[in-house]
């Protein structure tokens, strides 16, 4: 049958029909049988209810029906949905669980140019939309349909569909779900499954900002080029944004979702999904279940939400959540921030300089390489901070610290921490009775470990117990060795003296540097008796000439103190013993009080001529021993800085405050030295009161002694 030119009206009835409308806008039906139509040029209007028909709309903007079962054989409250296309409110023929029309046949339908409005009904059909703003509506069973160039708007409804927008900025729904289509009214969906038969749909965006909907079912969707919405809905879907700044929710179901390029927006929803961000800066939100997240590259927001999540950040600096659950989370890229959140976590920084936070729960955290911040928060937390400079905070708990190499700072926080400095010069504060701390191995000018007590007091004190002589006090801590460091207890006492509880350490240095009574010290007026000068007085010093003495102190040491802790025992150093009237006179001092050597010794094997021994250091020479006393007086005196001054003679060292040397001197006489140096309150004050000359360790002090 031919239209021809005109607005023509042709019924193909019964049998195969082959109808060609022509020009203009023609009404066509093609009736029961496999029909092949052809609108042609105009707006036509085609139906074709039943057999395989083949249907080319041509230019215009057509409306084809093909295969569509009539109304009446749904329920009374048959839904709507609204057409873009017109703008009106039109009943959706296939929502629901039947067939009506189980022989309308696998239609091929060509919208052509123009924007056009497809339906069909059952069986498997073929839709292409072609050029145009298109509405395509699948109908049941397994449709191929392709919106072409355009925009577009396609329902899938009822079976697994393959969906294609093309080109164009496209909306694409796979069928029905708890996601309303706009416009749409009528028997409300159940939110768990509102349509089992929907299908598992495969829809692909191509290029353009499309809005894509899976649905219900096992839905793939490819967001394509362009910035994308993509909601896989219900079940296990397999969502890929592609290229563009795309926004992807995976809804219910294991999802697997791929961000790919582009700064994507990514929610996995409910259900155990995997998630993989791709390049550049992505947002992702693992939601409940257990989700595995990969950040990928970028810098990269990370949330997992609830459940036991396994997270990676990939390259870049990513900001990472654990939520609730016990996670694992690797930092892996470059300078991250990670927090645990609730539940017993493991988190690794790998590498960068992190910021590692446990939250609540019992965690374990390992920082890695590099100089990295790590802190335990709420719960008995494994906190080790690897390689780098880093600084590690056990908070709230009976902590679990290890420094790991290189030089740290370890606060335990309140709770019983047991903390390990291992390698490196580490600093030790925030800490409290019943911690025990261990300063580690090393043997060498690069591990010198320290307790800070600044602020661990609160208005009370404390005292040494149990320092334990067998371990040399020095200033040499090696964990390896008994020799090196030592061991003992810090008993932390109230403002009455009361003891409030004690900390163990070991391979700790302590230093208590002074003279005894009857030392001759060289001043601009004649040698003077140690326990003669008084704040004021002019002293000649090796380095700077002439110094007033900023502060002077004593501590009286009795026999029964003696007994307890032999290591702080004087050394006698006979006339002589040092060189030729050096000392002048039998001298004793502190056993750890350094005296200044100074020989070719020293330059062959320290390349430094001038070096500081501590008095103990030095009893393998001939005339230098430890020695037996009924109790004597140690006297300190202190300059703006450390210096070497004339005792009996022989060149050694004044006061340097140090973590233990203050230790030593009791609380009343250290509160006067922070009233004159409040800067040495302060970690920088006391690093900054530097020795006058480099200070050698026992096993260094030996190769002049033998």
């Amino acid at each position: 049958m031919f239209g021809g030119a005109g607005n023509d009206t042709i019924d193909g009835g019964d049998d195969a029909d082959w109808i060609d409308g022509g020009i203009g806008d023609d009404v066509i039906e093609g009736g029961i049988d496999n029909d092949t139509i052809m609108g042609g040029d105009g707006n036509d209007t085609i139906t074709d209810i039943q057999g395989a028909d083949s249907i080319f709309g041509g230019s215009g903007d057509d409306s084809i029906t093909a295969g569509v079962d009539t109304f009446s054989d749904y329920p009374n409250d048959q839904p709507t949905y609204f057409n873009p296309l017109t703008g009106n409110v039109e009943a959706n023929p296939y929502f629901g669980t039947g067939d009506p029309n189980k022989e309308d046949g696998r239609d091929y339908v060509d919208g052509g140019d123009g924007n056009d409005t497809i339906r069909t009904g059952d069986d498997a059909d073929t839709i292409l939309g072609g050029n145009g703003n298109d509405f395509i509506n699948a109908g049941i069973d397994d449709d191929s349909v392709e919106g072409g160039g355009g925009d577009d708007f396609i329902i899938g409804s009822h079976g697994s569909d393959i969906l294609k927008g093309g080109d164009g900025n496209d909306t694409i729904y796979g069928g029905f779900g708890t996601e309303p289509i706009p416009g749409y009214a009528g028997e409300e969906p159940d939110a768990t499954d509102p349509q089992p038969n929907n299908g598992k749909d495969f829809i692909d965006g191509g290029a353009g900002n499309d809005v894509l909907y899976g649905e219900d079912d096992d839905d793939t969707i490819l967001g394509g080029s362009g910035n994308d919405y993509i909601d896989g809905g219900i079940d296990n879907d397999d969502l890929d944004g592609g290229q563009g700044n795309d926004t992807i929710l995976g809804g219910q179901g294991n999802d697997n979702i791929l961000g790919a390029q582009g700064d994507d927006v990514i929610d996995g929803g409910d259900g155990n999904d995997y998630i993989f961000a791709g390049n550049d800066n992505d947002s992702v939100m693992g939601g409940a279940g257990k989700d595995t997240i990969d950040g990928g590259q970028g810098n990269d927001t990370i949330d997992g939400g609830d459940g036991d999540d396994f997270i990676e950040g990939g390259f870049g600096e990513d900001s990472i959540m654990g939520g609730a659950g016990n996670d694992t989370i690797f930092a892996a890229g470059d300078n991250d921030t990670v927090d645990g959140g609730d539940g017993d976590d493991s988190i690794s920084g790998v590498r960068g300089d992190d910021l590692l936070i446990g939250g609540a729960g019992n965690d374990t955290i390992d920082g890695g390489e590099d100089n990295d911040t790590l802190k335990g928060d709420a719960g008995d937390d494994s906190l080790m901070g690897g390689f780098g400079d880093d600084s590690i905070v056990g908070g709230d708990g009976d902590d679990i610290i290890s420094g790991g190499g290189d030089n740290d700072t370890i606060l335990g926080g309140a709770g019983n921490d047991s903390m390990r400095g291992d390698d490196g010069q580490d600093t030790f504060r925030d800490v409290n009775g019943g911690d025990t701390i261990d300063g580690g191995s090393g043997t060498d000018a690069s591990d010198y470990d320290v307790i800070d007590l600044t602020g661990s007091l609160n208005g009370g004190g404390y005292y040494l117990d149990n320092v334990r002589p067998d371990n040399d006090p020095g200033d040499t801590i090696d964990g390896d060795s008994p020799n090196d460091g030592i061991d003992g207890t810090i008993v932390f006492t109230d403002a009455s003296g009361a003891e409030t509880g004690r900390l163990d350490f070991t391979n700790i240095e302590k230093i208590i540097p002074c003279f005894t009574p009857g030392t001759l010290i060289a001043t601009p007026k004649g040698e003077r008796k140690v326990e003669d000068l008084e704040v004021g007085d002019r002293v000649i010093t090796r380095d700077n000439g002439i110094q007033e003495i900023r502060w002077i102190g004593s501590r009286a040491m009795s026999g029964e103190e003696f007994a307890r802790s032999e290591h702080l025992r004087p050394v006698l150093i006979r006339q002589g013993a040092l060189g030729k009237n050096l000392p002048e006179r039998d001298m004793m001092v502190s056993p750890n009080h350094r005296v200044l050597v100074a020989n070719d010794k020293t330059a062959l094997y320290f390349e430094e001529r001038e070096v500081l021994v501590a008095a103990k250091h030095l009893t393998g020479l001939e005339g230098v021993d430890i020695v037996e006393v009924s109790g004597t007086t140690y006297i300190h005196v202190m300059f703006d800085q450390h210096e070497v001054i004339l005792s009996d003679g022989t060149w050694t060292e004044s006061f340097q405050p140090g973590d233990m040397s203050l230790a030593g001197v009791g609380n009343a006489q250290r509160n006067e030295i922070l009233e004159i140096f409040p800067e040495l309150a302060t970690r920088e004050g006391v690093d900054g009161y530097m020795a006058a000359r480099r200070t050698l360790k026992k096993h260094e002090a030996k190769l002049l002694t033998r």
